[in-house]
């Protein structure tokens, strides 16, 4: 959260590689399909609930501060993304995609990174990130400690990943490593 990987996919995007990302795939689900709404409010109460749909900001603010909700809310959209991200997937492919590229916050801490070949893994320094979220989404700042808490630390993240950003600079620095990267797979023979 906050390292840029939402700005490295728009990059990605713009130079014609499809990017599928997980966090709209979820808001999608909530917003369309009413049995969802329905378990939201059995899981979080009425509050959460409004005119308009799902409050995703007061469900953030519960999950993340009631680990048992947290819980109850991946087990009901996990399957759900996932099976519309395979559908996605496959109309991508049969669109004749080479490369498709998958944006998503919890791949690692889901043990869903297994599912790809390969990881791409944008990061920034903690006060960095937190002063992207704090700026960018008004959050609490010790809401983004406990959002924090529920992530794979650094460490892990570079271990696993197969190719590192990182990115504590602007946005022009961001799409210089992103281009890079697609040179790269370029001359790897991968696009």
């Amino acid at each position: 959260m906050g390292s840029g990987k939402s700005l490295a996919a728009k990059y990605f995007e713009e130079a014609g590689i499809p990017v599928i990302n997980l966090d709209l795939l979820g808001r999608e689900i909530l917003d369309k399909d009413s049995s969802v709404q329905q378990d939201i409010k059995e899981i979080f109460g009425e509050s959460v609930l409004n005119p308009s749909g799902v409050n995703r900001s007061a469900i953030r603010e519960i999950a993340f501060r009631d680990k048992t909700k947290r819980e109850a809310l991946e087990k009901l959209l996990h399957p759900r993304i996932w099976e519309l991200f395979k559908e996605r997937a496959g109309d991508k492919a049969k669109e004749g995609a080479k490369l498709l590229l998958c944006e998503a916050a919890l791949l690692i801490e889901h043990d869903h990174a297994k599912l790809f070949p390969k990881l791409i893994v944008v990061m920034a320094n903690e006060d960095i990130r937190r002063k992207r979220v704090v700026e960018r989404d008004k959050m609490n700042p010790e809401l983004f400690n406990e959002v924090l808490k529920s992530q794979t630390n650094d460490k892990t993240r570079k271990k696993l990943a197969s190719h590192l950003v990182v990115n504590e600079g602007d946005a022009v620095q961001l799409k210089l490593s992103i281009n890079s990267l697609i040179s790269h797979w370029k001359q790897e023979g991968i696009l």
